[in-house]
């Protein structure tokens, strides 16, 4: 991925031009978070490189730098160093405005914008009472709100050993956000069976909840849920 930008200005009646090209290692990246026995055990982060060697003047460059709508800022000298690394644990849809100063005081800019989705996954077995996951659809930014949320949760109804006391569940998923549930699926798993309820809902916003009732059955099941926070382009 390339960013090109050009600046013109005259010095002793000569055109000194100035231009901005940077190399970025990926537009678009994924943090996983992951949860186990309904227990958090890892977070990632993601991180952009940024090359800006590729830039050039009729003078000098004296200062690299750029700047995040989630409130960062960096410059350094660009005789010293020409990359640089952002990293991000939150998702949501940065605008990183990239920019090149010379050494007659022209600054020349470049805005990109890269994307940063979530993926989490949650593991809880023999549950009783399944606990509630939680997650927040707001992005690091406080910019757009995710373009749509995946929710692919599947609740296994396991046989008992000796076979001698398996039910069936009556089980029901239920979505809720700020204003109340904004999704839910109810159905029948058979003893030794596993149910899929897989959802889409578009544009998400504040915490959610995806939560797991039983109303009648067997004591435990196990669940495994996958969310996905997805960014369109």
């Amino acid at each position: 991925m390339f960013l090109t930008s050009g600046c013109l200005g005259f010095v002793n009646n000569e055109e000194i031009q100035t231009s901005l090209k940077v190399e970025v290692n990926e537009q678009h990246l994924i943090i996983e978070t992951i949860y186990e026995h309904g227990e958090l055990v890892s977070s990632s982060t993601v991180t952009f490189e940024f090359d800006f060697s590729g830039s050039n003047s009729d003078v000098s460059i004296k200062t690299f730098g750029l700047e995040t709508d989630d409130g960062r800022f960096m410059t350094f000298n660009a005789d010293e160093q020409q990359t640089a690394s952002l990293g991000f644990s939150q998702h949501g849809r940065y605008n990183v405005t990239l920019f090149a100063i010379d050494s007659t005081g022209a600054n020349i800019t470049e805005t990109k914008i890269l994307i940063v989705e979530q993926v989490i996954s949650w593991a809880e077995d023999d549950a009783g009472a399944p606990e509630s996951l939680f997650f927040d659809a707001t992005p690091g930014n406080d910019g757009t709100t995710p373009s749509y949320l995946i929710l692919n949760s599947t609740v296994t109804n396991p046989s008992p050993l000796l076979e001698l006391n398996g039910r069936d569940v009556d089980l029901e998923w239920a979505v809720l956000n700020v204003d109340g549930q904004c999704m839910g699926h109810r159905e029948i798993i058979e003893n030794g069976d596993s149910v899929t309820w897989n959802t889409l809902h578009f544009a998400p916003i504040e915490n959610h909840e995806v939560k797991l009732t039983i109303h009648e059955g067997q004591d435990s099941v196990d669940v495994e849920h996958r969310i996905e926070l997805r960014y369109t382009d």
